[in-house]
Order: C-alpha cells, then sequence, then structure tokens
C-alpha cells in the first residue's frame, strides 16, 4: 500500500493544503513527494501526518486489504455468473472509487469495471470506458496488460468479429496459461468464438480444457453453458447419440438451476439436432418454443427465427415462412447486420426471386459475410456459382465456385488473415 497517496486523498478530502498539512512535521517539497509515492518518508513523519488528517496507517491497511477482497470478489462473482451478488459488490466498490484511485489497485479496479460492462452488455459504456483507460495501458502490470487484451477479445465476439476475437485469443494463450488460477474463463470463450466460425475440432478441444477448470473450480453455470457449447460442436460433426445425451442433462440441469437462458439454449440446440436426425416437425416444436421464449429483436432471437424458417422451408411451409420473414424484416434496424442478411436471403429463397437473389448477394450478402463469417460466405459463393451455371455463365460460375473454396480454406486453414 502508497500510504503517501492515502495521505493525499484525505487531505484532498478535507479540504487542507500542503502547507497546513505538514506544518511543523517536514517541508512542503517533502509532503508533495511523499504523496506522489516518489519518496517514502519514514514511519514517524507518516504516522505524525495521519494523525494530524485523523486516520491511522493501520486502518487504512485494513481499509485496503478489505477492498481488495471485495475487488477479487467482485470479479469471481462475473466469472460465477452471480449477476445479483456482482451488482451489489459493483455499488459497493463505486462508492470507494475515489479511494481506490489512491491506491495500487486503480488499474486492476478499472480493467475488473470493464468487465462487469461486457458481463451486462453495456457496448457503448465499454467503448468510452475504453478509450479512458487506454491512455494508461504503459503503466499496466503484466497480469493487467493479459486482462486488456483477454477483454477487447470478448468484446469483439460480442460484436460479432470472431476471427478478430480468435487472433486477439490467440495471442494471449501463453499468458491464459499463467495466469489460469486468476482468470478461467478464457478457454470458454475461445472455444465459443471457434464453434461460431464452425471450427469443431477447435471448439470441442478448448470446451474440454474449460469444463476441466470449471469443473476444478465448482463453477457450476459455467459448467452447463460448456456441455451446451459441446452439444452443438458434437451436431455439427454428427455424433448425435452423445450431443443427445448432454443436452437432456443440461435441459435438466437448466430447470434445476432455474436458469432460464440455459434451457433456452437447450431447447434451440435440440431443434439442431432434430433437423440434422430428420425430424422435422421435432425441430420446429423445438424451435418455436425457443424462440417463444427469447427477448424479440435480440441477435440470439432472430439466430432462432433462421433455423426455423429454413425448417418451415424444409417442410414446404412457404407462405407461414415468408410472413414470419416480411414481419420481421419490416422491423430490422440495422440492414448491415448479418442477421438481417440472413433473413433477407431466405425471404428471396422463399418467394423465388431468383435473379433479386443473386443481386442482393452479389451488392450486400457477399460482402458483409466475408468481414464476419467465412462459413456463410462460402455458401453464399456456391449459391451464386449454382445460379450462373442454371443461366450458363461458366465463367462466373467458376469464379463463385473458386471464391468459395479459397473461404473454405481460409476457414479451416488460416481464419486469422484477413480475406
Amino acid at each position: 500500500m502508497s500510504i503517501g497517496r492515502i495521505i493525499y486523498y484525505h487531505r484532498k478530502k478535507q479540504s487542507k493544503t500542503q502547507e497546513q498539512l505538514c506544518k511543523g512535521i517536514c517541508s512542503t517539497t517533502h509532503l508533495s513527494k511523499i504523496e506522489n509515492s516518489s519518496k517514502e518518508g519514514n514511519l514517524e513523519t507518516l504516522e505524525l501526518l495521519c494523525k494530524r488528517l485523523g486516520v491511522s496507517i493501520e486502518e487504512e491497511t485494513a481499509k485496503t486489504l478489505y477492498l481488495k477482497r471485495q475487488l477479487a470478489q467482485f470479479y469471481e462473482a462475473i466469472e460465477r455468473l452471480h449477476r445479483d451478488h456482482a451488482e451489489r459488490l459493483y455499488h459497493e466498490l463505486e462508492k470507494h472509487r475515489d479511494y481506490i484511485q489512491c491506491t495500487e489497485m486503480v488499474y486492476l479496479y478499472e480493467l475488473y469495471m470493464l468487465r462487469y460492462l461486457l458481463f451486462t452488455n453495456s457496448p457503448t459504456e465499454y467503448e468510452r470506458a475504453s478509450l479512458g483507460l487506454k491512455k494508461n495501458m504503459s503503466k499496466f502490470s503484466s497480469f493487467e496488460q493479459y486482462l486488456w487484451e483477454f477483454f477487447q477479445g470478448i468484446y469483439c465476439g460480442q460484436k460479432q468479429q470472431y476471427s478478430k476475437a480468435i487472433a486477439i485469443f490467440d495471442e494471449i494463450e501463453d499468458k491464459a496459461d499463467l495466469y489460469s488460477d486468476k482468470v478461467t474463463d478464457y478457454h470458454y470463450y475461445k472455444a465459443a468464438n471457434h464453434g461460431l466460425l464452425k471450427h469443431f475440432t477447435l471448439s470441442l478441444h478448448y470446451s474440454h480444457k474449460a469444463l476441466r477448470i470449471f469443473q476444478n473450480t465448482g463453477n457450476i453455470l459455467r459448467i452447463l453453458h460448456v456441455k451446451i457449447g459441446l452439444s452443438a460442436n458434437l451436431i455439427y460433426i454428427n455424433d448425435l447419440e452423445r450431443a443427445e445425451d448432454l443436452l437432456h442433462t443440461a435441459l435438466n440441469d437448466a430447470e434445476m438451476l432455474k436458469d432460464n437462458e440455459s434451457k433456452i439454449t437447450a431447447l434451440h440446440n435440440f431443434g439442431l439436432l432434430n433437423r440434422k436426425k430428420g425430424s422435422l416437425q421435432k425441430s420446429l416444436d423445438y424451435f418455436s418454443q425457443s424462440l417463444k421464449l427469447k427477448k424479440k429483436h435480440t441477435m440470439s432471437y432472430y439466430g432462432t427465427l433462421v433455423e426455423l424458417v429454413q425448417v418451415l422451408l424444409d417442410l414446404e411451409e412457404s407462405e407461414r415462412a415468408i410472413t414470419l420473414l416480411q414481419e420481421n424484416l419490416r422491423d430490422f434496424k440495422d440492414q448491415d447486420s448479418i442477421k438481417y442478411i440472413e433473413l433477407m436471403v431466405l425471404y428471396l429463397d422463399a418467394i423465388k426471386d431468383d435473379k433479386r437473389l443473386c443481386d442482393y448477394l452479389i451488392d450486400r450478402g457477399l460482402p458483409v459475410m466475408k468481414q464476419y463469417d467465412l462459413y456463410k460466405s462460402a455458401t453464399f459463393s456456391e449459391r451464386l456459382a449454382a445460379y450462373f451455371k442454371e443461366k450458363g455463365d461458366l465463367v462466373s460460375s467458376n469464379e463463385y465456385l473458386q471464391l468459395s473454396n479459397e473461404l473454405l480454406k481460409k476457414l479451416i486453414f488460416n481464419h486469422n488473415e484477413p480475406i
């Protein structure tokens, strides 16, 4: 603890000048150096200064240790997804913000507050706070530098910049192992982003690493989330029996823990499972249950809607699919969103307007997807290749088929390089 900075805090709080505080104890120059931590005063001088301020070194030391514990508990509550506890600790720590900023905890505190903004899904506030904190990066410890990079990776994932998130996570993997006792969810986020990029083998690898860590730390909710993530990967690689076992366990656990979000995701994954098995009506039922429980106009809602509409089209219920798509496209705010583009492609497919679909894929769909989703961009390229082949334009067909192959290679072998 830097008692000099604490002396500064109490002096400013009591509106005392340096001259008033140090008169008869030391020179103002000496006090200034103590307050700036450029010089440690001897114990007698420090005690006299504290006595004049009405505080004691012992009490300030105890307070600092207490706030350190609160800060550690705050981060643990976030990792364990204990929302109410994290919120209570957030407000408690906020009361001591000015005091903490006069201690060596200042940057750790600000970084944990950044993590809380990610936890509460507050991207605008996160961006603003990051800009302010970035100016002090040169003063970060090695651990604080790791936290900064890790949180930037989580943020990129939340913004659907999955390849960028993975690139950040790859860069800090050595530090993740070094600090695994302090930060336990690195492998979870890496697995999630690999899964969203359809890197199923890598996602399974990091999911199992995350599962072992969460089991060792008794993080029950995160164990549940990893199992649900594992089920999705197993579905995509056709290990349907294991996926179904995991999902039944996860759904039971979610209901027992009253974790509604996990229940909703498990229902969605049951929809994926049954579609893969060819049980389209059961798939539709699960997707419908999941969609009904989701908050409208969220990315998660639209993600399930895309799957549900695809099942409706498989079932040749085109009219119902078109009505759903029209309703949601009309209310969609961001037309550059990958979910909007997916829905628009489905809509143009459903109304069988091949020419308009082709133009939309070239002008909007493919350029946006190349930035965010290599798998979808490869699928769109294949679609265009088939369209031009049908029209007899073999040159354009071959160009898009080649592009699709290049995109798939990047997806499998070199996902960190920009397209």
